[in-house]
């Protein structure tokens, strides 16, 4: 899947970076603080299996701080949070709407600014962690009961950025980002759904994801659309548990993908 990247960043990196505080006369990364907010359209899919849609707000919070002493190095810290409610449907349980659906990632990275022509390049990588929590209990429209779901990844964001003047005052900076899932932990809280099912754990071993944003900046604000998806491979197989003792019948989470579309502004302080 790393094609994938390579291929996205060869078509957008000659028009376009990851947003920080600059001077407007300045392409290279500057010591600084930001805060975004955002909005966005979020699709969760186990494709022939369900499906969850809805919007989310976000909140972005970035540190970054330049170490002259270890020859100009990047230090990054990221915090986005987003929030909102989702649909359940599924053709085999039916359908539910206003399902509280929220997660958080916290992120380490570090990287180096690199002149090229009329252009600075920013690779960088680190080190990512993401939570999700849905809140699925309640019934659906033909009789099934939800349950909570809980998701763990552990990541290695590896990205770069392409970042160019557009005027004296102005630059475009874009972002494209591939994270490769380290660990995944899938908690499934059957108990929800009563008849004396025990919640499940299943592991994932498998997966990456893409990240792509587009920033328009000017003095101390940017503006801009951004993507992020994932594709997560299908868990280990574990036992259910009903009343203490095993049915005999195997618990997977299925392969699935999520995709996130939204629009954001940030200002730089």
């Amino acid at each position: 899947m790393k094609k994938i990247a390579v291929i996205l960043f060869t078509i957008v990196a000659p028009f376009t970076s990851i947003t920080a505080r600059a001077e407007s006369t300045s392409l290279r990364t500057q010591t600084g603080n930001d805060i975004g907010l955002g909005v966005s359209s979020y699709q969760y899919r186990e494709p022939g299996i369900m499906s969850l849609k809805g919007a989310k707000m976000g909140l972005d919070l970035r540190v970054v701080r330049i170490s002259e002493e270890r020859g100009n190095l990047i230090f990054r810290g990221d915090l986005h949070y987003a929030f909102g409610t989702v649909d359940y449907d599924s053709n085999s349980t039916g359908s539910a709407s206003g399902e509280p659906d929220w997660y958080i990632e916290a992120r380490a990275l570090f990287g180096k600014d690199l002149k090229i022509n009329d252009a600075v390049l920013s690779p960088y990588i680190g080190l990512g962690y993401r939570y999700l929590f849905n809140d699925g209990r309640g019934i659906t429209n033909t009789g099934f009961g939800g349950y909570r779901r809980e998701s763990n990844y552990i990541y290695l964001p590896l990205g770069v950025i392409h970042r160019r003047l557009l005027d004296g005052q102005a630059r475009l900076e874009s972002t494209l980002e591939y994270d490769q899932l380290l660990a995944g932990t899938q908690i499934t809280h059957l108990s929800d759904v009563g008849g004396g099912y025990s919640d499940t754990t299943n592991d994932q071993s498998s997966g990456y994801g893409l990240k792509l944003s587009v920033m328009y900046q000017k003095s101390n604000w940017s503006i801009g659309p951004y993507v992020y998806y994932w594709n997560i491979g299908q868990s280990e197989i574990v036992p259910e548990i009903q009343n203490g003792v095993p049915t005999g019948n195997g618990l997977v989470e299925p392969n699935n993908n999520t995709v996130e579309f939204g629009f954001k502004a940030s200002q730089q302080f």
